[in-house]
Parts: C-alpha cells; sequence; structure tokens
C-alpha cells in the first residue's frame, strides 16, 4: 500500500505496435483522494496528447476509475 493510498498510474505500451507486448506502469502521483482525483482528470484530459496506452486512478491496489473507458464492445 501506498503512504497515502491513492495513486495515478498511466502506462505506455513498450511497442505502440503492438500492444500485446505490454505497457510500462509509471506512477504520477501518490496522494491523499482529493488530490489524487485532481491529478487523474487532468492527467486524462491530457492522455491522447501524451500517448498513454491507460491511466488508473487506484485506491489501496485497487482500480477505481480508469481511461480510456470500456466500449461495451465485446467479441
Amino acid at each position: 500500500m501506498t503512504a497515502h493510498g491513492w495513486q495515478v498510474v498511466v502506462a505506455r505500451a513498450y511497442d505502440a505496435g503492438n500492444p500485446t507486448d505490454g505497457a510500462q506502469e509509471t506512477v504520477v502521483a501518490d496522494a491523499g483522494e482529493d488530490e489524487a482525483r485532481r491529478v487523474y482528470a487532468d492527467t486524462v484530459a491530457a492522455a491522447a496528447d501524451e500517448g498513454y496506452t491507460y491511466v488508473r486512478l487506484r485506491s489501496a491496489g485497487r482500480d477505481v476509475d480508469h481511461w480510456p473507458p470500456a466500449s461495451g464492445w465485446t467479441c
């Protein structure tokens, strides 16, 4: 568990042309809930421009919110 319990995590694909190769996660904030939610919102707003594969808001190690949102489409 983190010092504050809330984290904002971003990921970039190792190989943008092959997403099955996985992604490198980086914690961009480890903060209290209010600050983490603010950083999450700002990070999501810039995610596509920054080339992030995904952004996660986590509390106690569990995903609370995520970008991109689920599309609802299944195969």
